[in-house]
């Protein structure tokens, strides 16, 4: 388990590095050719069989050029002797970098090699998936006497510095390092200049570096006192004096970035198919460099350049007539004022920072309270300050405005819930002007109003129905929100507006209309008037 766990802390590790670039470098120049030196065999493990016999695994210690480097074998199957020109050849698996750069460094050097060659030969079976260099019972063993159970053995140190520089190399190996991408490149985006003091100041200027130490930035081309200065995004920002470009003059000039990384390869020595493999016991690290650049321009020419203006809805599909609009200089001076219609309006500027603001809303629209910043460039470039303050290559400048919100009112009778017509209802804002006047249908009533509050009343009744003496108090915000005040004196949403009207009451007598009920009527009618008729002669004929 305490193997496992080794294991996986050590890819940990090395996946990190990984990412972050970290390499272990050594400039140290390797020769073409080497030749081997003389031999001597060295060995730690020193054991017994289960029958008690003596076991050893003695090895080879190797070195070329009168013991400059050390080499270690790769192929145990072949020869080594000394006094053997090998050439340099090429190079290996990436997990010999890792044990290359992490063989103990204690006082021992007969150790260090010794563990060194240990790993180099099992980490060769593991790629080529055999036992050719150590026998798996030799591996077993190795295994076994770094396990917890072995730390009091005189071995354990050994076998764990020699899976050590195994698992490490593996995990090395996973973080594929030879595969990471090295980048240096400068944005496309266009570079805008501006005043600013006794500057022109670029916009900032994007640049991508990666797995690569950028070291250097330089500008040709420019007069003395241009600078390059760090960007709040992580960029670059280029400033060139004022004063160094005359009126009616263009500068032209270059910037250049450049960065560094570096390749580290392990690499081995080759002499013919009789002799071993050698692997160089250095590592092998070269130093490469990558550049861009970019050219720019400031012209200090006031030339004007035509721009064009949009004022459309918020699809926008169209132009929208009957705006005001006002475009003003960097000072605030109004350069000009006009009225929107269906088509784009053009105006000619001289390049410099403008803003546009609208002062008159179109009809049905609401009040755009945005105030649009732009520049124009010594190259009749256009840029839109967008959200960030970042200045934003556009083709031309759009004010959008937003249809104004509606409020919906319906007339119903108080006791059915029907819908009433005929009503003519009256809406005032808050300072008691009225807005408008309508006379109510069946259906719903709408109408476009500016946020604020209002009131409405009821001017005429509709016929059969008592006038209304109630005042209706209702508020529009301005995300659309209706808002009517209740008998709590509290605005409250709601979705529309309701006006009440009580009908009239009547107190006649109401005779049922039937034809039996009228002929009984009139035969009743008849007989009283013929009997009055009667009581009347006989009264007259007695006085």
């Amino acid at each position: 388990m305490k193997r496992l766990r080794n294991f996986i802390m050590t890819s940990l590790i090395f996946i990190v590095a990984a990412l972050f670039g970290i390499v272990n470098v050594n400039a140290e120049s390797v020769p073409e050719k080497v030749t081997t030196d003389n031999w001597r065999a060295v060995n730690y493990i020193n054991t017994v069989t289960s029958e008690g016999k003596p076991k050893d695994f003695p090895i080879v210690y190797k070195s070329v050029n009168g013991g400059a480097y050390n080499v270690y074998c790769m192929n145990l199957d072949a020869t080594y002797a000394a006094n053997v020109t090998f050439n340099r050849t090429g190079t290996v698996d990436p997990g010999y970098i890792y044990i290359l750069n992490h063989i103990p460094k204690t006082s021992d050097k007969d150790y260090n090699f010794y563990v060194a060659q240990m790993a180099v030969w099992w980490y060769q079976d593991y790629l080529n998936q055999n036992n050719e260099n150590l026998h798996a019972d030799v591996k077993k063993w190795v295994l076994y006497h770094a396990s917890d159970e072995m730390k009091s053995d005189k071995h354990y140190k050994l076998c764990n510095d020699i899976m050590n520089l195994v698992y490490g190399a593996k995990a090395f190996q996973a973080t594929n390092p030879k595969a990471k991408e090295h980048k240096l490149a400068i944005s496309e985006a266009k570079v805008t200049f501006t005043v600013d003091g006794d500057y022109y100041v670029s916009s900032e200027i994007g640049i991508t570096a990666t797995n690569v130490e950028i070291n250097k930035y330089n500008l040709s081309g420019t007069p003395a006192g241009s600078k390059i200065v760090k960007g709040k995004n992580g960029g670059v920002v280029i400033k060139i004096p004022k004063a160094a470009i005359p009126e009616g003059k263009k500068l032209t000039f270059k910037m250049e970035v450049g960065a560094k990384y570096y390749d580290e390869d392990a690499i081995y020595y080759y002499a013919n198919s009789k002799y071993q493999k050698m692997l160089f016991g250095k590592t092998v690290t070269k130093e490469n460099t990558l550049s861009d650049s970019i050219t720019l321009s400031i012209s200090n020419v006031k030339q004007p350049y035509n721009v064009k203006i949009s004022k459309t809805d918020i699809t926008q599909s169209k132009e929208v007539a009957g705006a005001t609009l006002v475009v003003k200089d960097e000072t605030g001076k109004v350069v000009e004022t006009w009225v929107s219609t269906t088509t784009v309006h053009n105006i000619v500027l001289l390049p410099g920072k403008y803003s546009l603001s609208e002062t008159i809303a179109p009809e049905g629209y609401k009040l755009s309270t945005t105030t649009i910043e732009f520049l124009l460039d010594g190259e009749g470039g256009l840029f839109v300050k967008d959200s960030t303050g970042t200045y934003v290559s556009v083709n031309k400048v759009v004010m959008i405005n937003e249809l104004k919100d509606s409020v919906s009112i319906i007339k119903k009778d108080s006791k059915t819930g029907k819908t009433v017509a005929g009503a003519v209802l009256r809406i005032k804002d808050a300072n008691g002007q009225t807005i408008k006047e309508f006379t109510t249908t069946d259906g719903y009533y709408s109408i476009v109003l500016n946020a604020g509050q209002y009131s409405i009343s009821e001017v005429s009744a509709p016929s059969g129905y008592i006038l209304s003496s109630e005042v209706i108090y209702f508020e529009l915000t301005s995300d659309g929100t209706l808002k009517v005040k209740n008998n709590k004196g509290e605005y409250v949403e709601s979705a529309v507006i309701t006006f009440y009207n009580t009908p009239e009451s009547h107190n006649d007598v109401v005779v049922p209309n039937t034809g039996a009920n009228n002929f009984l009527v009139m035969i009743v009618g008849a007989a009283l008037i013929l009997g009055g008729i009667a009581y009347a002669r006989k009264t007259i004929k007695e006085c």
